[in-house]
């Protein structure tokens, strides 16, 4: 019951509909082939009732086969389907930019159309993008090559850092299983196992190195070819967001650093440490509360905490421990870290942990739930608009955690427990604010440097210290930092989706925002929240924001969202200065 089940997708790869729908592909490629491309809104619908048709059979394989190996990455059968998948699909390259330029091209006025009118804004999207494409021909090759290229390198990440393990204290540990060790209580356990990580690091330097620089490479070459000005700036117009929005949200940041190193300082002094915390020490636990739970008392925790705020939640919340949605424990072969998959062609999700039982899993557990509850609020939409960009994937992620955050607060009954709810707040929001302006500097550095030249392990090392020393400045140790961080994100090894790193400070600080809304303005606020999250799949950024009436482009807005951070840092330091 801790391991999730993917039946409702397909049974097995032998099952009759795994099969008859890998096989619908070559169907697709006929039907594609003899499309009448012509300014009609016949044609139009044609084309839509296809890539419908298609995009679901695609995700719903896809879904079957990366689930699969994101719990077995070693697994020989879906390695081998997801390399047949890869290779029908991009036998459908050439049609897909030819229907996409079509739909690009499009003068004809479909929103008078009641069955095209739910395509508005993907069709202007389609417009806005079109620009972008490049000939028919070359983005098939380009989709072909990328099978060798960005995608083979990012699955070489994968491969070596799910598969390494090494002996600790006499036992042997994933990097999931040692990265956990963080969060241990005693202080040796916790620098012992950052040592032994570093080490383990040291190992797959060399080959990741490479995954990362030629990843970066084809996104440089490939964004240039299209006519982007950078990598970020193509990946701005993917993720619906101007650029006024990054700079308000940056700013903001920036301006909140001293905040987040006063907390970091005080940690170290707390601990014992004179020149700033040791990066091994950032996630240490204080306080009393260092409650651990069972998956059993997470599913009533959540339950109960869900339900004063809205029932949906909850009920989605019961139902996917109830159902086994979830794969819960670390093992060889599993990845780390932890994600939520929308399935909304199924109309459900599924969530993989590495749970430990600490209270920082029952958040991360929250976090993800976020992501369900977001998507059964797009699973309306009509297939294609399916997809939210990425600043506003973080927001019911971040949201859920805000909501469990207050009730620890509030249910504190002693200084312990409350210093221990306070800091481990602390330590997530230092992550997707501090910690996520490294990775974003880093990145930058990244892209900036690999125009020029090859960057060697050392050198990306340096570079990661580097990010991590302007982020974090003297709030941490810069003899302990950690140069193997860019080892562990996977979110720098996509060709396809680079600088995931600023969306994640947008939606904790947008989520953020939207709770102090809530704590002042409860009536009626689930019924809106429900509405923004709908929006995000079929709005831009700005514009979703705007359904709250909210001014995403004024940093006043980012600030208001970290004002309170100030406080919770001086509670914090008040009840740890005995």
């Amino acid at each position: 019951m801790y391991e999730w089940q993917l039946d409702d997708l397909y049974s097995s790869y032998e099952s009759e509909a795994f099969q008859q729908d890998l096989a619908s592909l070559a169907g697709f490629k006929d039907e594609m082939a003899v499309l009448t491309l012509e300014d009609t809104i016949e044609s139009v619908k044609a084309v839509i009732d296809v890539k419908e048709r298609l995009y679901i059979t695609a995700r719903r394989l896809s879904a079957f086969i990366s689930l699969n190996l994101s719990t077995k990455a070693t697994d020989e059968e879906s390695t081998n389907y997801q390399n047949v998948l890869s290779n029908r699909l991009n036998q459908l390259t050439k049609l897909q930019a030819q229907t996409n330029r079509f739909l690009g091209d499009i003068t004809v006025d479909t929103s008078q159309d009641p069955e095209l009118a739910d395509y508005d804004f993907y069709l202007k999207e389609m417009k806005k993008h079109h620009q972008y494409l490049l000939s028919d021909e070359v983005e098939e090759a380009l989709s072909k090559i990328g099978r060798s290229a960005g995608q083979a390198w990012s699955s070489l990440q994968g491969f070596l850092t799910s598969q390494a393990e090494t002996d600790f204290r006499g036992e042997n540990k994933t990097l999931s299983e040692l990265r956990n060790l963080a969060y241990a209580k005693e202080a040796d356990v916790r620098r012992e196992a950052y040592q032994v990580e570093l080490a383990l690091y040291d190992q797959l330097k060399d080959p990741i190195a490479f995954s990362l620089n030629n990843i970066k490479s084809q996104v440089l070459d490939v964004s240039e070819m299209r006519g982007y000005s950078s990598p970020l700036e193509q990946t701005l117009i993917q993720s619906r967001m101007s650029e006024e929005t990054l700079d308000a949200l940056l700013t903001a940041i920036k301006e909140s650093l001293p905040t987040f190193r006063r907390y970091l300082k005080h940690k170290a002094r707390v601990l014992g440490h004179k020149d700033g915390l040791p990066f091994y020490d950032l996630f240490a636990p204080m306080g009393e509360s260092s409650q651990t739970f069972t998956v059993e008392e997470t599913k009533t925790y959540l339950v109960d905490k869900f339900s004063q705020f809205a029932p949906d939640l909850a009920e989605m919340t019961a139902a996917f421990y109830e159902k086994n949605y979830m794969d819960f424990y670390p093992r060889k072969g599993k990845r780390g870290g932890a994600f939520c998959a929308n399935l909304p062609f199924i109309s459900q999700s599924r969530i993989m942990l590495n749970f430990d039982g600490t209270l920082n899993n029952v958040l991360t557990i929250a976090h993800e739930l976020g992501h369900a509850y977001h998507g059964t609020k797009i699973q309306s939409h009509r297939p294609l608009n399916w997809s939210y960009s990425m600043p506003v994937a973080e927001t019911a992620s971040t949201f859920n955690e805000a909501i469990l955050i207050n009730h620890l607060l509030a249910e504190a009954a002693t200084d312990d427990e409350k210093v221990a709810v306070i800091e481990q707040y602390l330590q997530d929001v230092t992550q997707i604010i501090v910690d996520i302006y490294s990775r974003y500097l880093f990145e930058t550095a990244v892209f900036d440097k690999r125009q020029a030249s090859f960057m060697f392990a050392p050198q990306l090392a340096d570079l990661m210290l580097n990010a991590q020393k302007e982020a974090y400045g003297d709030g941490l140790d810069e003899n302990t930092l950690h140069p193997y961080m860019w080892i562990n994100k996977s979110h720098y090894y996509s060709s396809g989706l680079s600088f995931y790193n600023f969306p994640y400070a947008f939606g904790g600080l947008f989520s953020r925002g939207l709770y102090e809304r809530y704590l002042r303005e409860p009536e009626n606020f689930v019924e809106q929240y429900g509405e923004l999250l709908t929006k995000t799949t079929v709005a831009s950024v700005e514009e979703t924001a705007a359904v709250m009436d909210i001014d995403v482009t004024n940093v006043d807005f980012w600030r208001m969202a970290l004002q309170g951070i100030d406080d919770y840092v001086d509670q914090f330091i008040e009840l740890t200065s005995h």
